[in-house]
C-alpha cells in the first residue's frame, strides 16, 4: 500500500509543474511522502525516497528518451535503457535524505527543518554532478504564487526549502491537532489562495522601454539538418528580414542554421544590411575559433559581438559518455560532439546603454550563469527545444525562464525554434507567447527595470549558510551522543 502512496506523491509532484500547473499539489506530495516515511527504518526511508525520485523523474523527464529515439541513432529499447540509466543516476542522491531524516514527532521543528534542508542539499547535488541537471526542482513549481516575494530575495533554492518546511509543519499540525497548528493551516491556505502574487501591474509610464520582435520559425531537427532543406530555411529568415520592422531588438532562436554562417552567405549579408547602431539582431549560430566549435549567441548591430555558451544540454546538444554509449552527433552529421564550452568571463554586450544578459537554452536552468550587475538590463534567452518535440520539456523550460526573470527582477525575451517563445516581465508573468509547434511572431515593448534584486547581489548565500549551520549543529549533536 505504501508504494501506491509513493506513486501518488510522485504524480502530484509532477502535476505541480507546467504544463499542468496544479501548484498546490507539491504540498500534498510532501505531506504524503512524510506521512509514509515517518516511522520507517532508515533503510526503508532511503529506498522509498529513491522510489519517489525515480517515479517523478520517469514521468517528468521522459522527453529524454523521445529525443534519443527521434533524433539519435538508438532504437526504442536503446533509448529507454539510456534514459533509465540517466534517471537512476539523478534519483540516487535522494536516498541520502532517508539516511538522515528523523521523525517529525521527535524534536518537531528542528527535524522538519532538517528534512527540508536535506532535500535542498540533494537538489544542489543534482544540479552539480555530471555537469548538473537542475530540472524539476521544487522551487521551480511555485511561480505566480505568494512565493513570488521570495524569489527576488532568496532565490529558487530557498523556495524549495520553504515549500518542504511548510509541508512538514502542515503534517505536524494535522497529526498533533494543536490549536496553533490548525491556525497555521488556515492562515497558510488563505495566504496561498487570496494574497495576490503581484502587488502592482507593470507600469510603462516614466520607465525606459525598448521595442522587440521575436521570430519563431517552427523548424525541427529533421529539417534543419537536412541538406536539401537548407535553401528553404534560409529563405524563411530572408523573407522575414525583407519585411519592414522598426523594433530596436529582433531575436531569432538558437542555431538557426546547422553550419557556420560565412560572411558571403546571402543570409549573413542581409542581416548586416538589416542592422545598425540603432537596431540589433540577436541570433544563435555555430561559430568557429581556431579548432574549436562554439554554440554562440551572435549580436549584429554596427558591430558583431559574440557570446559562447558555457553549459551544454545533455541528450539535446551532446551525449554524455559519448565515446562509450552512443554516437548521436555522427548519425546526424552535425558538429555537436565537438562543441567547446565558452569561457566563464566573457565581454559584456551593451545596446543603447542597456546591458544584454545572454543565456542559451540549458543555461537558463543555472542561476549562477546570469551575470546581472547593472541598473539597466534585459535577459535574452535563445533556445532550441525542438529536440524534445511535443513533450513536457518546452513547458517546463519556459517555467524555469519565468523563475530566472523573478530572481533577477528583469524582463526576459525568449526565442525558440519550435516553441515556446515568450515575453516575460520582471514579475515572472508570461505577457505574450507563441505556442509550441507553430510559426509566429511577437512584437511589442518591454520596460527596463532599474532596481536590482537582492538575489542578484547575494545569490544563494543566505540559504547555503542556513544549510551549513544546520548540518553543523546536527553533526555536533551526533558527535556529542557518540562521546
Amino acid at each position: 500500500m505504501n508504494l501506491i502512496y509513493i506513486l501518488l506523491a510522485s504524480v502530484f509532484y509532477v502535476l505541480s509543474f507546467s504544463p499542468f500547473d496544479y501548484k498546490i499539489l507539491i504540498f500534498f506530495s510532501f505531506i504524503i511522502l512524510l506521512t509514509i516515511i515517518e516511522n520507517l527504518s532508515i533503510r526503508k526511508k532511503a529506498l522509498y525516497l529513491f522510489y519517489f525520485a525515480f517515479i517523478f523523474h520517469s514521468i517528468g523527464v521522459s522527453w529524454v528518451s523521445q529525443s534519443l529515439y527521434t533524433y539519435g541513432s538508438l532504437d526504442a529499447i536503446g533509448s529507454l535503457l539510456i534514459t533509465l540509466l540517466f534517471i537512476i543516476l539523478i534519483s540516487m542522491p535522494y536516498a541520502l535524505v532517508g539516511f538522515y531524516h528523523k521523525p517529525i514527532q521527535n524534536n518537531k521543528l528542528f527535524n522538519a527543518n532538517l528534512f527540508a534542508l536535506l532535500f535542498l542539499l540533494v537538489e544542489l547535488i543534482k544540479s552539480w554532478i555530471f555537469g548538473g541537471f537542475p530540472w524539476l526542482l521544487v522551487g521551480y513549481s511555485q511561480s505566480e504564487t505568494i512565493f513570488n516575494y521570495i524569489y527576488p530575495i532568496f532565490g529558487s533554492y530557498a523556495v524549495t526549502y520553504f515549500v518542504i518546511l511548510i509541508s512538514a509543519i502542515l503534517i505536524k499540525s494535522f497529526l498533533y491537532k494543536s490549536k496553533e497548528g490548525i491556525s497555521f493551516i488556515i492562515i497558510f491556505i488563505l495566504l496561498y489562495y487570496l494574497f495576490p502574487p503581484y502587488l502592482s501591474d507593470v507600469d510603462y509610464d516614466g520607465k525606459k522601454t525598448i521595442s522587440f520582435t521575436i521570430y519563431q520559425p517552427n523548424i525541427y531537427p529533421q529539417e534543419s539538418y537536412n541538406v536539401d532543406e537548407y535553401e528553404n530555411i534560409r529563405n524563411k529568415y530572408l523573407n522575414f528580414l525583407n519585411k519592414k520592422n522598426d523594433s530596436d531588438i529582433v531575436i531569432f532562436p538558437e542555431t538557426i542554421v546547422p553550419y557556420e554562417l560565412q560572411k558571403n552567405d546571402p543570409l549573413y549579408r542581409k542581416i548586416t544590411e538589416f542592422t545598425s547602431k540603432e537596431k540589433i539582431l540577436i541570433t544563435g549560430l555555430f561559430t568557429i575559433d581556431g579548432n574549436k566549435v562554439f554554440n554562440s549567441m551572435v549580436f549584429f548591430s554596427d558591430q558583431v559581438q559574440i557570446y559562447n555558451k558555457r553549459k551544454l544540454v545533455p541528450f539535446g546538444e551532446y551525449t554524455p559518455w559519448y565515446n562509450t554509449f552512443i554516437k548521436l552527433a555522427e548519425s546526424l552529421d552535425i558538429p555537436l560532439s565537438n562543441i567547446a564550452h565558452g569561457f566563464d568571463n566573457q565581454k559584456d554586450i551593451n545596446f543603447k546603454d542597456i546591458k544584454i544578459v545572454p543565456i542559451i537554452c540549458f543555461e537558463s536552468t543555472f542561476s549562477n550563469l546570469i551575470n546581472s550587475n547593472m541598473p539597466e538590463e534585459v535577459i535574452i534567452n535563445v533556445s532550441n527545444d525542438s529536440w524534445f518535440g511535443k513533450s513536457l520539456a518546452p513547458y517546463q523550460h519556459l517555467q524555469i525562464s519565468q523563475i530566472r526573470a523573478l530572481e533577477f527582477n528583469r524582463s526576459l525575451l525568449r526565442a525558440t525554434n519550435t516553441g515556446i517563445s515568450a515575453v516575460i516581465n520582471n514579475n515572472g508573468q508570461v505577457i505574450d507567447h507563441i505556442p509550441n509547434d507553430v510559426e509566429g511572431i511577437i512584437s511589442g515593448k518591454i520596460s527596463i527595470n532599474k532596481e536590482r534584486s537582492i538575489y542578484s547581489q547575494y545569490g544563494d548565500m543566505s540559504i547555503l549558510m542556513l544549510l551549513f549551520l544546520t548540518l553543523l549543529v546536527n553533526g555536533l549533536v551526533r558527535l556529542k551522543k557518540m562521546l
